[in-house]
């Protein structure tokens, strides 16, 4: 599956890392928001079709919802419904926030939101039933506490 639409040159030595730590960090604050509102709706008796439906025309879109979603049962083929096997691991996701983290210190760049989620899949990397899963399984982790 192609993840990107276009190509960029990036010139200079080490933007390419940049990119892609920032993207991540991105990622990671992206889809623990997903999880946790997505969890909350469900639980509030939200139908979770038709809530990520909603949330994925509203201002709440994002990738997270209507591309990746989270919730097994929402989306075909993406790792959510394949027991969170595949995709992008958690191991991965804690690997770049904690190299975000670094790059944010070397800069002296606030990243309060970037820190949470490197807390939170540290947290969710301790426990061997879902770190070698693929980072949207934050989802099942939230649901089950």
């Amino acid at each position: 599956k192609q993840w990107y639409q276009r190509r960029v040159a990036i010139t200079a030595g080490g933007n390419g890392l940049v990119v892609k730590l920032c993207n991540n960090m991105m990622l990671a604050v992206s889809m623990i928001g997903a999880a946790e509102t997505l969890n909350m709706g469900i639980k509030m008796g939200m139908d979770k079709k038709l809530l990520s439906d909603i949330m994925s025309k509203s201002t709440a879109r994002c990738w997270s919802i209507d591309t990746y979603n989270p919730v097994p049962g929402v989306l075909d083929g993406v790792p959510a419904s394949r027991n969170y096997d595949g995709g992008f691991g958690a191991r991965l996701m804690l690997k770049d926030l904690g190299l975000a983290q670094s790059m944010a210190q070397s800069t002296s760049s606030p990243i309060p939101l970037g820190g949470l989620a490197k807390n939170i899949y540290e947290i969710l990397c301790l426990d061997e039933d879902y770190a070698p899963k693929d980072f949207g399984v934050i989802f099942k982790y939230l649901k089950q506490k």
